[in-house]
């Protein structure tokens, strides 16, 4: 681990600098995902009521992760960037404003997640059972959602850094507790008692907890590239906070939007029942094998650029983002080609259900066609982030939502009577636009001239 940590990211060659630092992302994504599989796997093995409730529930989890993303996002970017210019001291400083306006933060939401929980499935249009199985996963999650936003805020200051490989180590952690503890508290092994759905929310809570009292250890070792101390000053401070928030606010804004649309989306889909409910998580996990290789990319383009940038280098760290998703296109493509041709291999790892098969298998074949610009819009974001340019992606993130995908969705699945089917292609069209209007954001070059307060970008 502490190789890595030596790493200069404003001199190392780019395309191995996007390797060291993708890989470990990649492993992250994929142990994440892992999580998302293993809750909605062992949920189907309860039936179709208890997959709708842990995939609704999830909806609501994700959705309450949009504010602790953007100051994530807001962390890792200007983390990056005070690490270019050589500014250690500042970066840590900045590190813990982070973690205390997360920790703020996460009170009222875990708050208003516990009061809400009934409401919000009901709003969804589940059944009454998956209302009341639902909610019960997301009163626990929300009542431990301070230990998840410390996992957030952690990773985030640590990529920042250049350091990829530290939280894949916690996320190894997290899964194997999370996985564990969700097989014993859902099934009821041993002396344990069978919970049910709650047990997967137990899982989450529980592995979380444990990943956070590990992260802040790794801090105060201070044999990483971030170090921190009991020591140091936790009052908060505004300057540092405007900031944060400076750069967060449309990040979280976008991640907001995204929430809500996929709630709102969610929502369409769960008025065709619970089997489409069922079979569209099955398709949005199974695709989410995808999602490994783009999302490492987009970390890289974020730390390779933001310390790029901190470092005077626009034209290097423009690069940056290209090397990085030139591999995330390779990649995303073959799985494209794996999900038209082969969807029942990744489907069947969700449910044995035939009913819930035989509608996320249509599904799967038709996201396939667009995951190339699904690759663009995920690794450029990620780029224009670290160069904390959060706006474009917020933009075209709410104009794809309210013009594209929403309408469409509801036009397809009930006037045009196309079902769940009609919904996923609003999503695939949805899709390749964004990824295309990023692609052309990312050529203009203008990020560069706004990145970081500069007013000119050096060459």
């Amino acid at each position: 681990m502490e190789e890595s940590n030596e790493r200069d990211y404003t001199k190392i060659n780019l395309t191995r600098g996007v390797i060291l630092l993708a890989w470990p992302s990649v492993v992250t994504m994929m142990l994440q995902m892992t999580v998302g599989i293993a809750d909605i796997a062992m949920a189907g093995r309860l039936g179709p009521e208890a997959l709708a409730a842990v995939g609704l529930g999830r909806q609501l989890v994700f959705f309450s992760f949009a504010i602790v993303g953007g100051l994530a996002t807001a962390t890792t970017a200007l983390v990056a960037q005070h690490y270019g210019r050589q500014e250690r001291e500042e970066a840590f400083r900045l590190t813990r404003q982070s973690l205390v306006a997360g920790n703020l933060i996460s009170l009222l939401v875990s708050l208003g997640g516990i009061l809400f929980a009934e409401e919000y499935l009901t709003l969804m249009g589940a059944e009454p059972q998956v209302v009341t199985l639902g909610s019960q996963y997301i009163k626990i999650v929300f009542a431990g959602v301070i230990m998840i936003y410390n996992v957030f805020l952690i990773n985030a200051a640590f990529r920042g850094a250049g350091d990829t490989r530290t939280p894949m180590f916690i996320l190894v952690f997290i899964n194997a507790v999370n996985i564990g503890a969700n097989y014993v508290f859902m099934f009821g092994v041993g002396p344990f008692p069978n919970l049910g759905v709650a047990g997967a929310g137990v899982g989450t809570v529980l592995s979380r907890t444990l990943g956070t009292v590990i992260g802040w250890g790794l801090f105060l070792t201070k044999r990483f590239r971030i170090k921190l101390s009991l020591s140091d000053s936790f009052k908060p401070r505004l300057d540092e906070m405007r900031r944060l928030f400076s750069v967060g606010a449309p990040a979280s804004m976008e991640r907001l939007i995204r929430s809500t649309s996929q709630a709102v989306f969610a929502g369409i889909v769960a008025h065709l029942g619970t089997m489409a409910i069922a079979a569209a998580q099955v398709a949005l996990r199974a695709e989410s094998f995808s999602f490994m290789p783009g999302f490492g990319m987009a970390i890289a383009a974020t730390t390779l650029v933001g310390q790029n940038i901190g470092a005077g280098q626009a034209k290097r760290a423009e690069e940056a983002g290209y090397r990085s998703v030139y591999i995330a296109l390779a990649f995303m493509s073959l799985m494209g080609v794996l999900f038209f041709f082969f969807p029942r291999l990744f489907i069947n790892l969700f449910t044995s259900d035939e009913r819930v098969i035989k509608l996320a298998v249509p599904c799967l074949k038709i996201v396939a066609i667009c995951e190339p610009t699904l690759a663009l819009n995920m690794v450029l974001a990620g780029g224009l982030r670290g160069a904390a340019d959060t706006k474009f992606p917020m933009y075209i993130t709410l104009a794809g939502s309210l013009f594209i995908r929403l309408p469409l969705a509801y036009l397809l699945a009930y006037p045009l009577g196309f079902g769940l089917v009609g919904a996923w292609v609003a999503m695939t069209v949805d899709d390749i636009i964004r990824g295309l209007l990023m692609l052309m954001r990312y050529r203009t070059g203008r990020w560069k001239k706004k990145a970081a307060g500069l007013r000119e970008a050096p060459e």
